[in-house]
């Protein structure tokens, strides 16, 4: 199976208001696990919101195409279960993916700054066409392509921030002998503090080390 993971940068013009509401905290995000769109063209998603509840709520209650939705706590998120009615380069969007053999790899991943990054897996040969039918105001990424083999860190009880925080500390040479890489490189990567991504990175190399020794 091939793979490909492709980072996507909305301009403000395009993009939705809840995803420009996370310029406004320190590694705020929102993860896209799953959606479906019913026969009346509703779209259902499920998102894990990692940003304060009651300040994203407030915020949702203003997007005129949201028709209702539900929520549900975490550990160190919440969860939102959403109906909306969508239009315009959105829709574009992802009608780009409709009517191909591709697949997504979940979650979908929305970070400030309008980027959005999510994986695919289907026939190269499907590739180009698909992201050429994606709307010109939006900025496409090819990150990695290859074959996929699921997640290399599946065994590990990691969390996406801890994953995301390990991927970026070896990107940026922390893991280099010598080491050519700061946590505060880490940090400016992930877009938190250089405190919180030490917390990430300890966290998730625990998770590695107990992994491995327990077989």
């Amino acid at each position: 199976m091939r793979y490909v993971r492709v980072e996507f940068a909305f301009p403000p013009s395009v993009r939705h208001p809840m995803h420009d509401f996370l310029d406004d905290g320190d590694g705020w995000r929102t993860e896209l696990l799953t959606w479906r769109r019913l026969p009346d063209e509703t779209l259902v998603t499920l998102f894990r919101v990692v940003a304060p509840r009651e300040w994203y709520l407030e915020r949702l209650r203003t997007v005129d195409s949201i028709d209702r939705f539900e929520t549900a706590p975490g550990d160190d998120a919440f969860y939102l279960k959403a109906y909306e009615r969508l239009g315009g380069p959105l829709e574009t969007f992802f009608d780009a993916f409709v009517d191909t053999e591709f697949l997504s790899v979940p979650p979908v991943v929305y970070r400030s700054g309008g980027r959005l990054s999510f994986g695919l897996i289907g026939p190269p040969n499907q590739l180009r066409d698909v992201l050429s039918a994606v709307p010109d105001p939006i900025d496409v990424t090819v990150e990695r392509v290859g074959s996929y083999g699921g997640r290399r860190l599946a065994g590990a009880n990691l969390t996406e921030r801890q994953r995301e925080a390990l991927c970026a500390a070896r990107r940026v040479g922390y893991y280099d002998v010598p080491r050519s890489g700061s946590v505060a490189d880490v940090a400016e990567a992930i877009e938190c503090s250089p405190s919180t991504a030490g917390a990430h990175l300890r966290k998730g190399e625990a998770a590695l080390v107990d992994t491995y020794l327990d077989g």
